[in-house]
């Protein structure tokens, strides 16, 4: 697995781990919000460029996400053919069903 820099933010790392079949998990923890949100998004725009077939979000170590990182899901989601959003945290999993996208992200159950 690769850690990705995201800046150097001690608020949030980003991995990143590929299953060299179209499978991309990027597994992100600590607090994303709209001071890091860039800085996360340029860290896995070169893997988004590679066009992977399925893309997984592991937000388990998540403990703070605002709505910038919601918008960030919803982009990365549009650039993939499959996307899933795992492991949120019970009121992340909750705001994602009250917006309409537990479809969109495949919500794990």
């Amino acid at each position: 697995m690769d850690q990705l820099d995201a800046a150097a933010d001690p608020l949030v790392t980003v991995d990143v781990a590929t299953d060299g079949v179209g499978t991309t998990i990027v597994t992100i923890a600590g607090e994303l919000d709209i001071g890091n949100i860039d800085a996360v998004d340029t860290a896995v725009a070169p893997l988004l460029l590679t066009r992977p077939e399925r893309l997984i979000v592991d937000v388990g170590g998540l403990r703070f996400a605002d709505s910038s990182a919601i918008a960030l899901w919803v982009r990365w989601a549009a650039s993939v053919d499959e996307f899933e959003l795992r492991n949120p945290q019970p009121l992340l999993r909750k705001v994602i069903k009250m917006m309409g996208l537990a479809e969109k992200m495949e919500l794990d159950p």
